[in-house]
């Protein structure tokens, strides 16, 4: 996520449809979609899947008439699992199969961290299957009780270096995140327009540290968390006074989503 432009332009050096960045862990591919991206650097590696974490850098896009295919590719890098990732699927497989869960786990690897908050990228469990609603439970109840058990009973292994395990079911906390992603966009040009701070609704911590890492660099607005759990929030604050101009369409109109705040 943060960072990611860095990876990208890594990848875009590269000519062939795919290349090595480590001859024995690693593997930069691209493809017309992600699934043909994976297996094109899963043969390059010459794993299977269940012997691969999935680091997935752009997912492409449609193409557009005029516009050249090969920039809506989508663009992954593929490791080889390591032993933290293996033990974590392994446990999180054996928790599902006595909670009668049936489906199936996979490795992903998420983004790094933004540089004023270094740290390892997370492992990504995929949870895929069918009817997984109850795994999720309210708002994702359910998936955080069972990702901190998890954490917990993997507890400071060695090798693990910091990586936090993070659980995910059919891409519901990806699009969750899209969803923060959005909201604080929208909510930062408020801000910037208006020139008021603006106080979000109470939000889990992990949709919290979205909202600061999607405007770390935004130089017209600062992020801070106030209160305490559970109705910890995010506050953005202005940086300067109003830029004015027309309000964006959206930013004035309540929308659905996973909060919406209000201002002080």
């Amino acid at each position: 996520m943060i960072g990611a432009g860095g990876v990208v332009n890594e990848i875009e050096e590269a000519d062939p449809a795919t290349s090595k960045t480590s001859p024995e862990t690693s593997v930069d591919a691209h493809g017309a979609t992600v699934e043909e991206a994976v297996l094109k650097a899963l043969s390059q590696l010459g794993i299977t899947r269940d012997e691969a974490e999935v680091e997935v850098v752009s997912t492409g896009a449609r193409p557009v008439p005029g516009e050249r295919l090969s920039g809506m590719e989508a663009r992954v890098r593929v490791y080889r699992i390591d032993d933290h990732a293996a033990r974590a699927r392994a446990l999180l497989e054996e928790l599902l199969t006595r909670m009668e869960v049936p489906c199936r786990v996979t490795v992903r690897r998420g983004g790094a961290s933004a540089a004023s908050t270094p740290a390892p990228a997370p492992v990504i469990l995929d949870i895929s299957g069918d009817d997984l609603g109850l795994l999720i439970g309210w708002r994702g109840e359910t998936l955080r009780a069972l990702q901190t058990a998890l954490n917990l009973m993997l507890g400071d292994e060695d090798g693990a270096d910091g990586r936090r395990i993070i659980l995910d079911v059919e891409r519901y906390r990806a699009r969750r995140e899209d969803q923060v992603r959005e909201l604080a966009m929208r909510l930062a040009a408020r801000v910037k327009r208006t020139g008021e701070q603006y106080t979000l609704d109470p939000m889990h911590a992990y949709e919290r540290r979205v909202i600061h890492l999607t405007l770390a660099d935004d130089p017209g607005v600062r992020t801070e968390s106030s209160g305490k759990e559970p109705a910890r929030r995010v506050v953005i604050h202005p940086t300067g006074p109003a830029q004015g101009g027309p309000p964006d369409r959206f930013s004035d109109r309540p929308r659905r989503g996973p909060s919406f705040g209000r201002r002080y």
